[in-house]
């Protein structure tokens, strides 16, 4: 039987392992109605027989996969192995030797009482059993065994698994404290000098030192100082002589956990010693740990926060980096500590950060920095810039069903951000601007986020606002295609058409894809809506009718996730497949960094092979070179429109174009030139035998229908000179 809920990562918030080992069913329930109604978190297993226990404890066969318990109550008449017995096997184990004993028995003799303490019991309650006196003595116990003087589980706690590095120049004390632990099974490894000490230390990890700090190459606090400079988390024992005393006890003010003086000690004495020196140095952890941590989630605390903190803002200066701040409140925990308890409460605090952990970008820092508020650091670029998707995420997550055992939990979440150099640029001021930006989403309502900055709260909630209508644009046809007619330049007839997307919000009219594309990269929906484009305009230009002896040909922009998902060329072959549309009618357009990538390079060379023509879209912005084009399987240069805006009045324009369609002729490459939108620029590209332009004065974007009537009729170019 059980009362269950799941660890977590701080001391107090996992419930409290307990086994019961008793033969009365009736003893059995009083203590499962003791635990319920006191509410303490706990799991109980319950062993009918000292056999059956001591099974449970050792880990045999069924048993194998058993929780050692926190806290053990033990009924002293048993069948077959007594309750007094079975004390001394517990304390014979040096693993089970520590977990704190309560002793239940009816006996109201004195020596079982004596008998009880003598084998180590931590307390004696008699029968019948107070369910108010039992309580308190598990709670106190409990807690001060998981919050205080709980050790790790494991093998760091059996002396004959336990790493020792013996330091000692002489050979004579060297072998008495190896004969001392011979028969306990230590595995030691034994050096003369500081040097051998410290390559050792840095090689492997050793449970305890023992180290006589007079050594051929180093004396005094100096080897002291060495060691743990290079092991800090290690406990060091002074191996001292009866002349050292006041040196070794020097050497515990600066860190050792205690001395042993040479030849006085045996065996048991020294083993004692040894496990006393590790326990003290666990202790010591725990409470600098408890010092700097939250006791619940197991997070850093504040302070830890704002080192952090300082520490990369410190870097931000230096390299020109941002630093972004979030912090984030719980709301309803005081509904769940009313209902079920401060345990429950403390579990459901453990679980939520768990969630936003999940959420929160690998590298990014996260610390208890107030009554279940939590603050991350971001510091990596993409995470800043995300932070309205991130901060919706984690609100997400928080807001989910939760469950402690048999209780079901729902809890909120508010966050508040600030950005560094830009609201603030000092640890105490950030944190304190995401606090204001925090009270701010409060104010607004349970669920919800705020920046420090109304500008950017103004940005980031269109953003997210787009992206929540993006998720529905496609399923309820919300986007559709534009086609922008490509002409030849020398016979002024239309050539081809790009197709250009289009989102008809039902609220916000037609928009441009500047107004929604990056939401959609960056939220992940650019390769459904990509996939939608490929096949809507397939479907549509093999409805086009014919110009002369052949198909228009269409350019299809693509991203790079498309171009990097892996199937893009099988995607481009089902569109066709299924559209009917003849392989050269089609190009893909992309830009020139995109082709870096040997991947996506191959699945190009498959799409031409095909007859699929590929297109670099805003040539002469990027880092192409005659290497490059060389390599790129590619068909069509298309001239970036920032450079035909100024070929009629700059010289430096004017020659770029020059050079880039001399190379693509030189290359046997078509040229396409964008941005077409005076007649001085079309007079230019035409003296200079330039393929084919597009642009405002030639033709703007329009509907299918409208493109598909203006070809059917014979479209040419009537805006220019000719």
């Amino acid at each position: 039987m059980a009362d269950a809920a799941s660890g977590s990562t701080g001391a107090s918030s996992r419930p409290l392992e307990i086994l019961l080992i008793e033969d009365n069913p009736g003893d059995v329930r009083l203590v499962v109605e003791a635990l319920r109604h006191g509410r303490l978190l706990h799991r109980l297993v319950v062993a009918d027989s000292g056999a059956a226990a001591l099974s449970m404890l050792r880990r045999e066969g069924q048993h194998a996969r058993q929780v050692l318990p926190d806290l053990i109550l033990l009924d002293l008449n048993l069948p077959g192995l007594s309750g007094h017995e079975l004390l001394r096997e517990f304390k014979a184990d040096a693993q089970l030797a520590r977990i704190p004993v309560i002793v239940l028995t009816g006996s109201v003799a004195q020596e079982d009482i004596a008998r009880a303490y003598a084998s180590h019991a931590n307390c004696y309650i008699r029968k019948p059993v107070d369910l108010d006196q039992l309580l308190a003595v598990m709670q106190t116990v409990g807690n001060f065994w998981l919050s205080v003087v709980s050790l790790p589980r494991g093998d760091v706690e059996r002396l004959d698994s336990w790493r020792l590095l013996l330091v000692e120049d002489n050979l004579g004390d060297a072998c008495l404290v190896q004969d001392a632990l011979a028969h306990r099974a230590f595995e030691i490894v034994h050096v003369e000098t500081l040097v051998d000490a410290i390559d050792c230390l840095r090689k492997g990890s050793f449970t305890i030192a023992l180290v006589d700090p007079g050594l051929p190459d180093s004396g005094g606090l100096d080897t002291i100082n060495a060691v743990l400079r290079v092991a800090p988390l290690m406990p060091v024992v002074v191996l001292s002589g009866h002349d050292d005393e006041a040196l070794a006890l020097r050497a515990i003010q600066l860190g050792a956990q205690d001395y042993v003086v040479k030849g006085s000690a045996d065996g048991a004495t020294l083993a004692r010693t040894l496990r006393y020196a590790v326990e003290r140095k666990l202790v010591q952890e725990r409470l600098d740990y408890l010092a700097t941590h939250d006791g619940v989630s197991g997070l850093p605390n504040r302070q830890v926060f704002l080192d952090d903190l300082a520490l990369a803002i410190e870097q931000c200066r230096g390299r020109g980096n941002d630093a972004a701040v979030m912090m984030v409140a719980l709301s309803g925990l005081s509904r769940v500590n009313q209902l079920h308890g401060h345990d429950v409460g403390d579990l459901a605090i453990a679980d939520a950060v768990a969630r936003i952990r999940s959420v929160v970008p690998a590298g990014a820092r996260i610390a208890c920095t107030g009554s279940a508020e939590f603050s991350i650091l971001l510091t990596d670029t993409q995470a800043i810039m995300d932070t309205p998707h991130l901060a919706e995420q984690i609100i997400e997550q928080v807001h989910l069903p939760g469950r402690v055992g048999e209780v079901t939990f729902y809890l909120g979440a508010n966050v508040g951000m600030s950005l560094f150099s830009i609201d603030a640029d000092t640890p105490n001021a950030l944190l304190k601007c995401a606090e204001t930006a925090l009270y701010q989403a409060k104010s607004v309502g349970a669920n919800s986020f705020r920046f420090y900055s109304a500008p950017m709260n103004t940005a980031a909630l269109e953003r997210l606002a787009i992206e929540h209508d993006l998720r529905s644009a496609l399923r309820e046809g919300q986007f559709e295609l534009h086609y922008q007619p490509v002409f030849s330049v020398e016979g002024g007839v239309a050539v081809g058409a790009e197709a250009l997307l289009r989102w008809r919000h039902p609220a916000r009219g037609l928009l441009a894809p500047e107004h929604f594309l990056d939401v959609a990269e960056q939220g992940g929906l650019i390769l459904p809506i990509g996939a939608w484009v490929l096949d809507e305009a397939c479907r549509t230009a093999a409805a086009w009718p014919i110009v002369g002896t052949r198909r228009l040909q269409l350019a299809v922009n693509v991203s790079a996730q498309q171009l990097l998902a892996g199937d893009f060329d099988a995607l481009v072959d089902g569109a066709l497949s299924r559209s009917g549309l003849d392989p050269a009618a089609l190009v893909i357009e992309l830009t020139e960094s995109m082709m870096q990538d040997e991947t996506a390079r191959e699945s190009l060379r498959r799409l031409r092979e095909r007859g699929v023509s590929v297109a670099i879209d805003d040539f002469g912005t990027g880092f192409s070179s005659l290497a490059y084009l060389r390599r790129f399987p590619v068909d069509v240069l298309k001239i970036d429109r920032t450079f035909m805006a100024g070929v009629a009045e700059d010289e430096r324009d004017a020659a770029i174009v020059r050079t880039i369609i001399a190379m693509a002729r030189n290359l046997g490459l078509a040229v396409v030139a964008e941005g077409v939108e005076t007649k001085a620029q079309f007079a230019f590209l035409r003296d200079l035998g330039c393929d084919k332009a597009q642009g405002f004065l030639l033709g703007r974007p329009v509907e299918n229908r409208l493109f598909a009537e203006s070809i059917r009729v014979g479209w040419r170019i009537a805006a220019t000179d000719r």
